[in-house]
């Protein structure tokens, strides 16, 4: 709520608490995503997405995030190195797992 109807800063500190009692719920993180997304500022969804790319999840998890900043990035209109960037990120994650 405080994302839409209020304080985009203070939307993020209470995700953040959330996020610090619950750091392997990938719902709230995919909220957290959401709402940055909705807020316009293309920055700040960057930085998480970063975040939560390098946390360790499960590999289903993980495809899926990697999808969603790849996602983010094209429709934020990343450059060409940001979204290279995503796609090395995932094939590092790859290439580590194996």
């Amino acid at each position: 709520m405080e994302f839409k109807f209020g304080e985009v800063e203070r939307g993020r500190t209470i995700f953040e608490g959330m996020l610090n009692s619950y750091p392997k719920r990938a719902d709230l993180w995919s909220i957290y995503v959401d709402m940055e997304d909705k807020s316009g500022d293309a920055a700040a969804g960057r930085r998480l997405l970063e975040r939560i790319v390098h946390l360790k999840w499960s590999s289903k998890k993980m495809k899926f995030f990697f999808k969603r900043y790849l996602d983010f990035e094209t429709r934020h209109g990343g450059s060409a190195a940001n979204i290279e960037h995503v796609k090395d990120l995932a094939r590092n994650y790859v290439e580590s797992s194996m």
